[in-house]
């Protein structure tokens, strides 16, 4: 009990403390789903931009904001998330009736649960045919060595009509680079190594690839699902920084046969 006090008394302080050095903005959280206060801890917004409730940051709020407008009926369907971490899946898992977290455990078997994830590997996972309404991915395509596989497999999972709702840095300027490769096994450098934060690995992800122009497209010719991008700014939501656009990637529905 004495541990939990003073957890919430450095969080106070911390909050306090950016506010009173870099000011706050008074909002909405789509992800506390009620009225808060948005303040900045560093210059880079797009993970420096919190809530002061749920220390949630925008692409966060980006993506149950898109959740809510788009597929209202998100709460009730079954979805598989890949790789949670942060403000916007603990909503997911604490608000849906049918959802399966998954994580990749090299030394785990596939399709088995460690710590209440399923171990699942993108690329090939266990999961049967056309089995969820709803796959969700936030900011995890960049680190994947076969995308294409990967978003194939993500297909073949979604029911006939299904969505695949993502985030990914996405530097729509310039055509895609891929950074790293796996060729006979062994991860090749293309570039300078790059790593992101892991939340089940300390030593971080690679940078696979940086996203451009041509996404979209890629997504269509490996899976055949067809994209749609949404760019928000939201400033009474929280919503505004840079690389939080959200897609949402449809397969197409089952066409009856005459």
């Amino acid at each position: 009990m004495i541990t939990r006090i003073h957890r919430i008394v450095r969080r106070v302080r911390r909050v306090a403390y950016h506010m009173a050095r870099r000011g706050f903005w008074p909002g909405f959280c789509p992800i506390c789903a009620g009225r808060t206060l948005f303040y900045q801890e560093g210059s880079w917004r797009r993970d420096q931009y919190l809530c002061a409730r749920c220390l949630s940051i925008p692409r966060f709020r980006a993506l149950i904001a898109v959740l809510e407008t788009h597929i209202p009926d998100w709460r009730d369907v079954h979805i598989h998330e890949s790789s949670p971490g942060g403000a916007s899946s603990l909503k997911l898992a604490r608000e849906t009736r049918h959802y399966v977290a998954s994580h990749y455990f090299p030394d785990i078997a596939p399709g088995a649960l460690n710590n209440g994830y399923r171990c699942e590997n993108l690329e090939q996972q266990t999961f049967a045919d056309a089995v969820f309404d709803l796959v969700i991915t936030q900011d995890v395509f960049e680190h994947i060595l076969d995308p294409h596989q990967a978003f194939a497999e993500i297909a073949r999972t979604l029911k006939p009509g299904g969505r695949h709702v993502f985030t990914v840095p996405w530097y729509y300027w310039q055509p895609t680079l891929v950074r790293a490769a796996r060729k006979n096994g062994e991860v090749v450098y293309l570039c300078e190594p790059d790593y992101h934060r892991n939340p089940i690995d300390p030593k971080g992800s690679l940078v696979v690839t940086e996203w451009g122009a041509d996404l979209c497209d890629q997504i269509y010719q490996c899976s055949g699902l067809t994209t749609t991008v949404i760019r928000m700014h939201d400033r009474r939501q929280g919503i505004e920084a840079a690389f939080i656009e959200v897609f949402i990637s449809q397969k197409p529905p089952r066409t009856s046969v005459c």
